[in-house]
């Protein structure tokens, strides 16, 4: 009865709480939100929690799925801003929170800390494992120093990070998966013909016509994605999908909307990819970077947040 509730309180109110603000995490039972449809919402077939996964518990993608279609519900499309973190402050344990620089602008590299950081609270909430919180400091996502993840996040070759998937790599958290295993809820940071990028999270691989295909084959022509992008007026931009498609595959019509020119390489600094683990499987391996390093400073030409249909 409780978390049948909490599902009719979240999709009720269209995603405000009462108080006329989008709900924190903790307003919200963990339980409601694993998969359940969103009225009014086109999931290309199923939403993304209820995409299929690996069968084993090694990775951590069945929250980072929940994580994305939690945020999608709750702090879809608020704008997109390259000099502005998170959508929201978020609570990271007893330890404070790690806070919006200007809330709810937010851009793509901040968006897959978002995610990280709303999985790690949904795993705590649906587990009571609240050790997760001790792997890494708060400051290890507000710094941007060789020694922290977020440092990493933001992409700095000098750290050897060229995306999430190395940064969650460096950090004893993840594992590095080739495009074509790439599961729903890996992450991806992708290079196009443009001299442009994108930190994503990846939903599914897709054909000429947007439709989600189950693994790799031969009708795929990229993928689907979750990020932040777009225009700085709220609905013109923030928290939404795209379908990326490689330029060997030039941009072909589809009812969605599309994120072209994506270069295809087996290199990891020009299409970086991998898994997430599952935080009993996380390591205490940290950066042993050779010498002293400046801070990332992030490239805002690069991260311009502009995809085919903005």
């Amino acid at each position: 009865m409780i978390k049948l509730i909490a599902i009719l309180v979240l999709f009720n109110t269209g995603s405000v709480s009462a108080a006329g603000r989008p709900p924190a995490l903790a307003d919200i039972s963990a339980a409601s939100i694993g998969g359940a449809d969103v009225p009014g919402l086109d999931w290309n077939v199923v939403p993304a929690a209820a995409a299929p996964m690996r069968s084993d518990e090694r990775y951590f993608n069945a929250y980072v799925l929940k994580a994305v279609d939690w945020l999608y519900a709750n702090y879809k499309l608020l704008g997109y801003d390259i000099r502005y973190v998170l959508t929201h402050d978020i609570a990271y344990h007893t330890y404070g929170s790690v806070k919006a620089t200007h809330a709810p602008l937010t851009m793509c590299v901040a968006a897959q800390m978002e995610v990280i950081l709303t999985a790690y609270q949904l795993y705590a909430a649906e587990t009571g494992d609240n050790s997760i919180y001790d792997h890494l400091p708060r400051k290890s996502f507000e710094g941007q120093s060789v020694n922290d993840i977020k440092g990493h996040i933001w992409v700095n070759p000098k750290f050897n990070s060229n995306g999430t998937a190395d940064a969650l790599i460096n950090f004893g958290m993840g594992e590095r998966t080739i495009f074509e295993d790439l599961k729903p809820g890996s992450f991806v940071n992708i290079n196009r013909n443009t001299g442009t990028g994108h930190a994503v999270t990846f939903i599914g691989f897709i054909d000429a016509k947007g439709r989600i295909q189950p693994e790799h084959n031969a009708n795929v022509v990229g993928f689907k994605y979750f990020s932040s992008q777009g225009g700085a007026a709220a609905g013109a931009g923030g928290f939404d999908f795209r379908y990326a498609v490689f330029e060997k595959f030039g941009c072909p019509e589809m009812p969605y909307k599309r994120d072209c020119n994506v270069i295809y390489s087996l290199k990891q600094n020009m299409l970086n990819t991998g898994t997430m683990l599952s935080p009993k499987f996380w390591t205490h391996q940290t950066p042993k970077p050779p010498g002293v390093l400046e801070d990332t400073v992030l490239d805002e030409r690069f991260f311009d947040g502009v995809t085919t249909d903005d």
